[in-house]
């Protein structure tokens, strides 16, 4: 039993170590997408970030739950430590597509408007040069946060268009 809480520890500092490697990475990036002229890419930078958070406490929140060989691998290897908040990232920011295409709409999601600045017609991520509202912002941020938390939350909208889309193609 001992052993089992002295690995779940190891990995919480481990956990600890990359989120705060992590914020410190986001903080540049983000600090040179806000004084570099012409790097628009701070939204698809904050929803990898907020997922990969999101990714981060969600894992040390399901770490009791785990089972021992589980934990040994997690402690053993950086690369299944990270792979969580990892994959919540990328979820996240495939959620925020979703919300960009309008293909995931309504009150509950954000909408983002295209930024009519001529500087960044010509830029092929033209997509991601768009402003909103705070309240816009807030709700990226707890949708990219639980997208990052729960993986099956994105994987099951995924399924969803998956579903619509081979329902249509057999009409």
């Amino acid at each position: 039993m001992e052993d089992r809480v002295a690995i779940i520890r190891e990995i919480s500092k481990r956990l600890f170590i990359s989120l705060v490697v992590l914020l410190a990475i986001a903080g540049g990036l983000l600090a040179a997408s806000r004084y570099i002229e012409g790097f628009v890419a701070s939204d698809p930078l904050l929803t990898i970030i907020v997922g990969a958070v999101g990714g981060f406490v969600g894992m040390q929140r399901r770490l009791k739950q785990f089972s021992d060989a589980d934990l040994v691998l997690i402690r053993t290897s950086w690369v299944y430590t990270i792979l969580a908040p990892l994959v919540g990232g990328v979820l996240a920011f495939l959620l925020y597509i979703l919300f960009m295409s309008g293909l995931l709409a309504g009150d509950l999601f954000p909408k983002f408007q295209l930024d009519t600045n001529p500087d960044h017609s010509e830029s092929l991520f033209v997509i991601f040069d768009t402003h909103g509202q705070y309240q816009d912002y807030a709700k990226l941020v707890f949708w990219c946060f639980l997208a990052g938390y729960s993986e099956h939350f994105v994987i099951d909208i995924i399924s969803q268009f998956e579903k619509k889309a081979t329902h249509d193609k057999g009409k």
